[in-house]
């Protein structure tokens, strides 16, 4: 099933801030070993992505509705030593298909800076092939049932703030924070960090997921300007065991959640700067 794309459509920018999309399925349990993705997925995409590097692994990824989240430091328990995160990599190094024993992903980033988003899509139908090849590779009589998915936007927008070195006002770009009145004794500000959650319900009505809105100074990379990395990341079940149909789903959902929430959090001067469209009907 190739993704059926969504009403978000109707909303898109001529110059959007987005470095980097990510596409994840993680599995219940663990379904591929080792061996198995270098034997036999290596051989699957080898040719579209030659590059290979290895990562730490990534743990695993949940949400509960409960209980409040935990703050601190959270621990996982291994029974044995860690399996490996391998990157399988483009020639231009945009595309990165990334795998581990209970996760496959999928990234698209800028590199130079001056790269052309290619749109959800064209990027959704490349997961949903991968994610057959992977399925395809994994030992025979293995079920490989989807248990979370994820999309992720990253926006580095650039900012300066009043002070040199500084990043200023996270209100220019969030419609609802108020920008820090004058102030007599406090020097202006150098930065905010920020997160909200948001529940997504399934098709059900219940809670399956949640959407996450976080804003934390940083660089970006291209030019090393301070920028406020805005990330919209949406975490959920798949809305069926089906793959890809289920993955697909939820997936489609929460593109249309991301790109609408996107413009609905962020100011009218981002609007401007991004050349912010909107179709009719």
């Amino acid at each position: 099933m190739a993704s059926q794309g969504s009403s978000a459509n109707r909303v898109s920018f001529e110059n959007p801030p987005l470095n980097e999309v990510v596409f994840s399925v993680q599995f219940d349990s663990e379904v591929i070993d080792e061996v198995g993705i270098l034997a036999k997925f290596l051989g699957k995409v080898s040719d579209k992505y030659p590059k290979l590097e290895k990562q730490p692994p990534l743990p695993p990824a949940s949400e509960t509705f409960d209980q409040p989240p935990q703050p601190g430091i959270q621990f996982q328990l291994l029974t044995g030593p860690p399996s490996h995160r391998y990157w399988f990599v483009s020639e231009d190094g945009t595309q990165i298909v990334q795998v581990q024993a209970d996760r496959l992903m999928f990234n698209w980033r800028e590199v130079q800076g001056d790269e052309e988003y290619p749109r959800y899509e064209a990027l959704c139908p490349e997961f949903v092939r991968l994610l057959g090849l992977f399925v395809e590779s994994l030992p025979e009589g293995t079920a490989a049932k989807p248990a979370w998915c994820e999309l992720q936007y990253i926006n580095p927008i650039p900012v300066a703030g009043d002070a040199p070195g500084t990043h200023g006002q996270l209100a220019r770009i969030l419609n609802f924070l108020v920008k820090d009145p004058p102030r007599d004794v406090l020097p202006p500000v150098e930065d905010t960090q920020l997160q909200q959650r948001f529940r997504i319900a399934g098709p059900d009505g219940c809670p399956s997921g949640r959407l996450y809105v976080t804003a934390v100074p940083g660089l970006r990379q291209t030019d090393m300007q301070p920028a406020y990395v805005l990330t919209l990341l949406a975490r959920g079940r798949p809305d069926s065991e089906s793959v890809p149909d289920g993955v697909v789903g939820f997936l489609d959902r929460a593109h249309d959640l991301i790109v609408r929430g996107f413009v609905e959090v962020t100011t009218a001067e981002m609007h401007a700067q991004w050349g912010l469209q909107e179709a009719s009907g």
